[in-house]
C-alpha cells in the first residue's frame, strides 16, 4: 500500500436516507491519495465508510485500510517543557 498523507481530521455532521436524524461522523482529509474518508458509527456496533473526491466508489475494505493507515501516523502534540 502506498503512503497515506493526512491533511486534517475533523468531526462532521451527516444525514442518511435511513435515519431521520443527523449523525455525527469523523472525516479524514487526505493529501495522498487525494480525497476524504468519512467514518459513520451508527450504533449497535455498526459503522461504515464513505469515500469522497477521488475515493468515491472505493470499496469498504479499501477505505478501512486507508483509515487505519491514516490513524497509525498520528503523533501526540508536543507539549512545552517547563522548569
Amino acid at each position: 500500500m502506498d503512503a497515506v498523507e493526512v491533511e486534517s481530521r475533523e468531526r462532521v455532521q451527516i444525514r442518511t436516507r435511513e435515519h431521520a436524524s443527523t449523525l455525527a461522523a469523523w472525516r479524514v482529509l487526505l493529501k495522498a491519495p487525494q480525497g476524504s474518508i468519512v467514518l459513520a458509527e451508527v450504533g449497535g456496533g455498526r459503522s461504515w465508510y464513505r469515500g469522497e473526491g477521488d475515493l468515491m466508489g472505493t470499496p469498504q475494505e479499501r477505505l478501512a485500510e486507508l483509515w487505519k493507515a491514516a490513524l497509525s501516523g498520528e503523533t501526540e502534540p508536543e507539549l512545552p517543557q517547563y522548569g
